[in-house]
């Protein structure tokens, strides 16, 4: 029988780190989504449950590419996410963190990816640059338009919700 081609260990060592984070941000905003309904912040709930709808989708991208490439796959254990916030700040704030870390790991890896020259998985890493550039950008802009506001203000985060989403 053929032995078909796969990708270096070191490579998918790299993706499954990041099929770990996708699945991360995933349960991070589905319980953004939850908390957000729970209390009344119906755009905001709309908005998380569409974020949760594209990490699963970036983590399908990284595992069907793996699978492509004739890897199993294993998904990865990842930790209960929280399910209770003090606040719309906070989850914006958090949500931000976890974009740039992603876009840090996602740079940080296709440097080391390029430098093994699988040029292969260092196209595919591009989407998920431009990705996390652009959320990145989101998230900063929606911190922006928060200064100077009582985040801890629910009646003005309301006020604010239908332009922060």
């Amino acid at each position: 029988m053929k032995k078909l081609n796969t990708l270096e260990k070191e490579v998918v060592d790299i993706l499954l780190k990041r099929l770990k984070d996708e699945f991360t941000a995933f349960y991070f905003y589905r319980s953004a989504a939850n908390w957000c309904r729970n209390v009344g912040f119906m755009k905001a709930a709309d908005y998380f449950e569409n974020e949760s709808k594209d990490e699963l989708e970036h983590a399908k991208k990284l595992e069907d590419f793996m699978v492509t490439w004739n890897v199993s796959v294993s998904l990865p254990l990842i930790k209960e996410p929280k399910a209770e916030f003090n606040s719309l700040y906070e989850i914006i704030n958090n949500a931000y963190d976890i974009e740039y870390e992603l876009y840090e790991n996602y740079e940080q890896d296709s440097v080391a990816i390029f430098k093994i020259g699988d040029i292969c998985t260092f196209d595919l890493l591009k989407f998920f640059r431009e990705v996390q550039t652009k959320s990145v950008g989101e998230y900063s802009d929606m911190i922006n338009m928060l200064e100077g506001v009582n985040t801890n203000s629910k009646f003005e985060m309301l006020t604010l919700e239908k332009k922060l989403f």
